[in-house]
Order: C-alpha cells, then structure tokens, then sequence
C-alpha cells in the first residue's frame, strides 16, 4: 500500500494532472468576481449557481479548502519526485570516471580515432592540451597498460531541475502561506476618523495591529462629471501614536509592516447645509433658502411650506438627489426627488437643488500576503534554473592511450550536450592542430 502511495506521489502524470486543475480553477476564480456579499452573487448568477459557488467558496477561491488542498497535494508530490531523483544526480555529479570505462568509447554520441608515433609523455601532453581546450583539466588513471584521461564542463548545470523544482515548492509554499495566514477585504473610513477594522471579502472581520486615520479626503472631476483623481491623506496610528503620514491614490497605495493599503472607493459619508432655490414661476423672483433634513421652510408668497426629507448621494445614476416635501394647506404632501442642477417645478415655483456641505468617506482595500517574500525567492531560483538548463552545457571528454602496432592508439569519446555539429567542428579543428605538431 505504501509502494503504490509512493509510485503515486512520485508520478509526473499527477504533476501534470495537479496542474491543469489549478489552472482551470484559476479561470473560475478570474470569472466569478472575489469578495461581493454573498447575496449579490444570487443577483447576478441565479440562486442556482449561486448555491454552488457557496459550497465551493468560489467567492474567495484562493483561500478556499480544496484549492489550498490541491496546492498542498502538488507541493507534496513536486517534493517526492525531486527526493527520488536527488541521490542518483548527486552520484553522478561526484563521479568523475577516474578508472575509465572501455564501453564509453563505443557508445559515446561522438567517436574519434588517431595513430601517433611520439612516446607515452609526448602523446599524453598532446592529450591534456586536446582536452583543457575542449572541456577543461582533465582527471588521470592507468589500467592495464592504457592511460584514460577524462575532462567536462558544466556538471553542475544539472542542479537547474533542482532549482526549478525548488522554485516551484518555494511558490506554492508563498500561496499557501498567503492563502492561509494572509488575507484580503475593504475598510471604509469616514473624513477626520479612524478605524483598525476590515470587512473580509470571505466574511467576517479583522483587527490590524495598526489603525489608519482620514486625516482629509479630496476628488477632482472631469468636465462630463467623471472622477480625474481621488486621493486619500492618512496617518498611521500604532499604539495611539502617529507614526506615519502619507498621501494614497490609486494606484499608488501604502505599504507599511506587511498591510498594504489601496485606494478604491469613495461616497459621501454625511451630507448637511442643503441649498436650494425657489423660484416663483410667475414673477421670476429667486430666494434661495438653506435648510437640514426634517426642517421645513416656508415658501414665499404662499401659505405652503417646504422640506428636504431625504438625501440620496447618486439618485438614479444621476448624481445626488434631494428628496423634497411640499405642503400645502388642505392639499395632500406632493413629494418629488430633485436632482442636484436639475430645477423641478411644483405648486407655482420652481425648485433647484444647488449645493450641499459633503463629509465623505474613502474606501480602501486592505491585504496582507506574507508568503510574497517566497514567491520572490522561487522567481529568483527559477530564473537561476532555466539559465543553468536552456544557457548551461554539461560537456563530457574522454581519451584513451593504449599501444598499438604502429605506435601509440588514441580513442575519444565526446557527449557534447548540445550543439553537436558546432562541437564536432571545433574537436576535429583542435585534434588536427595539436597532434599535428
């Protein structure tokens, strides 16, 4: 049972499987939007759908049960494969042939046969010179009257699986850490407050080390009405105690101790001071009053009253609306939105919303990913990896210096590793050259 658990484990079609699933759940986690209230996925999907990306967590995906389990499962099977390859790898790297093997110089990708006449030394010297150009200081053993001369170049290159494989425990190991101990949700403060709570986008709360302060707020507007920019002055309070102060815009965030702060919404937390203009529709004549919510007004030159009920910060798309009361004596309460510079005529007059006091409040989205620095680390080793692999060269030389009959019998064998025609090339120029002298 624990061979087959091993065999298992150690399979590359389970890498490839592991893979291809969090790849495809990567797609649903793009698809379906992260963090909305849970009842707003049964507005856009349906309660069908909605019910299934409940029990699958999609809503936060990364963080969810089986997709941390699936990320535990590859970590653990990337980690077997590489334990079971590891010693063999180690054992040929330490190996350098020192006692010579006959067989290479039948099997070897690249064969080569040479007569020379010179003695043992001179031919030996030759032999080290061929084999420093080719591959590097060659290592020496004798048997059985022959001399073998081994030399490579690059063994280490492959230790680049290592680190790829290394690399990619490293990542999983900064998701999985991120997933576990890190999070993600949206804090909302109000201008001149603070608040060291976040709404989690998986549900629920959490508490910062740190509380953050609105110290003021500010929005600048396009001609057509669109936001140009929102910024964000805030003040870091650790222990009641002000530590920083920084300015946030988006896409310029703050970072402080592993938080990281995003700009990403706004809204009026408080409107006050209401203007509104009444103009008698006969005459022309303007009055402009200033009033608060649940404080009526009278209207001139009538025996009606006027009153703001309501605000609405954006009424219909149409920006902020005032929900307005007229009273008239014996007449039911005719009660109608004004959109702000959108007059409305009621009774005789005409209303226009003008202006208003606005405190607003400023949305930031707050994260927390300490398996980063990992995932930092496993880029590095993959890079260092793909460079040993694709760039590196594992070049190997062998020769042998045996008697024959017309002098002395020189054999090599060559595993290029790559680029054989170029490394052919380069051999055949150099045997010519040196033992040619």
């Amino acid at each position: 049972m624990m061979r087959i658990l091993y065999k298992t484990l150690a399979s590359a079609k389970l890498t490839l499987f592991l893979f291809l699933t969090l790849a495809v759940s990567s797609i649903f986690g793009t698809l379906v939007q992260q963090g909305l209230p849970r009842e707003r996925y049964a507005e856009v999907y349906g309660p069908g759908p909605a019910s299934l990306i409940e029990l699958f967590h999609i809503f936060d995906l990364y963080h969810s049960w089986w997709f941390v389990g699936l990320l535990l499962l590859l970590a653990l099977n990337i980690t077997v494969c590489t334990a079971r390859r590891i010693p063999a790898l180690f054992r040929q790297i330490r190996s350098r042939n020192r006692n010579g093997d006959d067989d290479i110089f039948r099997s070897a990708p690249i064969t080569r046969t040479l007569e020379s006449h010179g003695s043992v030394d001179e031919v030996e010297k030759k032999a080290r010179t061929l084999l420093c150009s080719l591959a590097g200081e060659p290592v020496h053993a004798a048997r059985d009257g022959k001399i073998y001369l081994f030399a490579e170049r690059g063994r280490y290159t492959r230790l680049g699986m290592v680190a790829i494989h290394a690399s990619i425990l490293l990542i999983l190991a900064g998701g999985l850490i991120g997933s576990i101990w890190g999070f993600s949700g949206q804090m909302r403060i109000n201008e001149g407050a603070s608040s060291n709570t976040v709404a989690l986008f998986g549900g629920g709360t959490r508490l910062l080390p740190v509380a953050l302060a609105c110290d003021d707020f500010s929005v600048t507007f396009y001609e057509n009405g669109m936001p140009r920019e929102y910024r964000s002055d805030v003040t870091v309070l650790e222990g009641g105690k002000k530590v920083l102060s920084a300015t946030i815009r988006v896409n310029e965030p703050l970072k402080y101790k592993g938080l990281k702060f995003c700009q990403a919404t706004y809204g009026i937390a408080e409107a006050s001071g209401f203007t509104v203009v009444m103009r008698d529709a006969a005459t022309g004549k303007k009055i402009p009053v200033n009033l608060e919510l649940m404080k009526k007004v009278p209207v001139p030159g009538t025996e009606a009253f006027f009153a703001a009920a309501r605000f609405a910060p954006d009424f219909q798309g149409r920006g902020p609306a005032l929900l307005g009361v007229l009273l008239q004596p014996g007449k039911p309460h005719d009660i109608f939105w004004i959109p702000r510079d959108q007059p409305v005529k009621r009774g005789g007059h005409v209303f226009a919303f003008t202006d208003f006091t606005a405190r607003f409040y400023t949305g930031f989205q707050v994260g927390s990913d300490p398996g980063v620095p990992l995932v930092w680390a496993g880029f590095l080793f993959i890079l260092a990896g793909f460079a040993a692999v694709f760039l590196g060269v594992h070049r190997r030389v062998w020769i042998r210096i045996g008697p024959s009959s017309e002098g002395k019998e020189v054999l090599i064998a060559a595993d290029p590793g790559k680029n054989r025609k170029g490394f052919e090339e380069r051999l055949d120029k150099a045997f010519r050259t040196i033992f040619a002298a």
